[in-house]
């Protein structure tokens, strides 16, 4: 079932990431409005480079389908959570070098293109989605990328404890199973 809840309204951290990631999706030119601008005032970033590139990816950016949980994918991305949370290790491999391709393919069955974004040391929803979205000093924009994808419709989203950096997010994205 999709969730059409509004920020604010949701159950756990979790569901909060989700509606915020489906509200960015559904709509990119209107988050620039209902979120975006706010947060970067907020945060002093309005001058920030990849935060300006993010406004202009977010406009020229299609409305796309909305991301609905996965047991599997959630159940993988805890465990990795868990995991980089105890080890203290930062990441997409996990502590016994098991790379996150293997889980999301071997554990969760995912199939098509698959991906994971990790956040570490945000504790506020809105904190761990703007961070992968800004994703400020990453070249590649790869976990913006990863959010703004159309081709996934599944996700699997953690919020564990870390041992360095207090908290850590695991999205594990995939096109289907």
């Amino acid at each position: 079932m999709l969730m059409v809840a509004k920020p604010g309204m949701a159950q756990n951290l979790e569901d909060e990431v989700l509606i915020l990631l489906n509200l960015v999706r559904t709509n990119p030119k209107g988050f620039i409005k209902s979120h975006l601008n706010d947060y970067l005032q907020s945060n002093n970033m309005t001058q920030n480079s990849y935060a300006k590139s993010l406004i202009e990816d977010l406009k020229k950016t299609e409305k796309m389908s909305a991301l609905q949980f996965s047991d599997p994918l959630t159940k993988i991305a805890r465990m990795h959570a868990v995991d980089m949370g105890k080890s203290g290790k930062v990441g997409h491999t996990s502590s016994d070098g098991t790379p996150f391709s293997d889980r999301l393919r071997n554990k969760a069955k995912a199939k098509g293109t698959i991906a994971e974004n990790c956040d570490y040391g945000n504790e506020e929803p809105l904190d761990i989605v703007m961070s992968l979205l800004i994703d400020d000093g990453i070249k590649s924009l790869g976990h913006r990328k990863n959010i703004l994808e159309p081709s996934f419709n599944w996700i699997g989203i953690a919020i564990e404890d870390h041992k360095i950096y207090r908290v850590n997010c695991v999205m594990d994205f995939a096109e289907r199973f």
